[in-house]
């Protein structure tokens, strides 16, 4: 039974505050339903009428990805200015022919970080001049990928989440993978905020806006942003008073985050994690297993689900959701690019909470002696992964 204390008081007033600090959406739909997220996606972009923002990790020239490139191409036949960002990593299959159609017809595109060998791509590279300073440049940031997914249409509806332009997210009815995703749908007057977010990652510049803190959204642009999102999540995990309910598709997350995760069970909170008992990182269980101990010897749940592979990334604390592109691992917090949509309508609540719920009923629990059953040569093989936490 949870006893209404004057701490107890606190917490609930800490998170009240928070909420009523933010700009809100004028709008909020959470999707687990990734066919359905694409359907609607790209409805909005065959009926925009100004701009369009496309900021991608992955972006697959597989079925799905042609399918939005074709629509993409239409729009700007529209006359509508059209940018899009990729990952130099993520968007591998990418090259100067499919970047140079796009530009023939009128869309901007820039490669972020493009990989040191690919000079053929340095053109968007603006921290350098020659090509011999941009290879040492992009040497030296061959661990820092954008993995922002985030789509703004007309200024004024967003979208955004785990869903990156693949294939592998559709369901098999559409021939994909049925990976397990969680989208978000925003819009309102705040959503130019996200576009001004997109420019300072389209221009790398490192600004700071005066009204963060009221902004429906977090980002790590650069290194002050990043610090002050990691502390705000340690900080709203840490005032949590009824429930921490996680899906993430990696689970390693950092010190100061596993030890924010202990105390609040300590305290008494519902901590429960669904995590994937595989994924599309082969080898990513098992330094997941590597945690599981230290979770359960203070009774934190860990569920594994089998069915699909996960890839949602979405914290339901206490009556607040956090859905966006953030892992709970080293990469998230230290090197990537993130951006983290917080949504506090009570449909978007209801629909990830009555998804959770589904999940962990078939999902399996792990106990102390499901972890005691894991073979020795897996175990060593984890604790050896682990310690490359850092750059996974």
């Amino acid at each position: 039974m949870f006893i209404y204390n004057i701490d107890n008081i606190n917490l609930m007033t800490h998170q009240a505050s928070f909420i009523n600090s933010l700009i809100p959406w004028q709008s909020e739909k959470v999707y687990f339903d990734a066919d359905n997220y694409y359907q609607e996606l790209l409805f909005e972009i065959e009926n925009a009428k100004k701009t369009i923002e496309i900021e991608c990790y992955i972006f697959e020239l597989d079925t799905l990805g042609n399918k939005f490139i074709n629509t993409l191409i239409q729009a700007a036949e529209r006359k509508l200015s059209i940018r899009i960002s990729i990952d130099g990593y993520g968007s591998l299959s990418w090259n100067l022919d499919i970047i140079e159609k796009l530009n023939s017809s009128g869309i901007e595109v820039k490669v972020f970080h493009p990989l040191p060998w690919r000079i053929s791509l340095y053109k968007g590279v603006k921290a350098a001049t020659g090509w011999f300073e941009k290879l040492l440049y992009l040497t030296s940031r061959v661990n820092k990928r954008n993995h922002r997914k985030l789509f703004v249409i007309d200024n004024n509806s967003a979208w955004s989440g785990s869903l990156n332009i693949s294939r592998s997210h559709l369901s098999q009815l559409s021939h994909g993978a049925n990976w397990l995703d969680c989208g978000v749908n925003v819009s309102g007057t705040v959503v130019t905020y996200l576009v001004d977010n997109f420019n300072e990652v389209w221009q790398r510049k490192l600004t700071y806006h005066p009204d963060y803190f009221q902004l429906p959204f977090r980002s790590n642009n650069n290194p002050i942003l990043r610090r002050q999102k990691n502390n705000e999540l340690i900080k709203l995990i840490t005032k949590c008073q009824s429930r921490i309910w996680i899906i993430n598709a990696y689970l390693a997350p950092s010190k100061r985050i596993l030890r924010a995760l202990k105390q609040a069970r300590k305290r008494g909170v519902d901590v429960k994690l669904l995590i994937s008992r595989r994924t599309d990182v082969i080898f990513f269980p098992l330094v997941s297993t590597t945690y599981y101990q230290q979770l359960l010897a203070v009774d934190i749940k860990i569920y594994e689900y089998n069915e699909q592979i996960i890839h949602a990334k979405t914290m339901l604390l206490d009556n607040l959701l956090l859905v966006g592109s953030s892992n709970l691992n080293h990469r998230s917090f230290l090197h990537d690019l993130e951006l983290d949509f917080i949504m506090t309508k009570q449909t978007s609540i209801n629909t990830t909470e009555a998804k959770f719920r589904q999940l962990v009923d078939k999902s399996e629990v792990v106990t102390v002696k499901r972890f005691e059953s894991i073979v020795w040569s897996k175990k060593v093989l984890g604790q050896l992964l682990w310690k490359l936490r850092y750059w996974l």
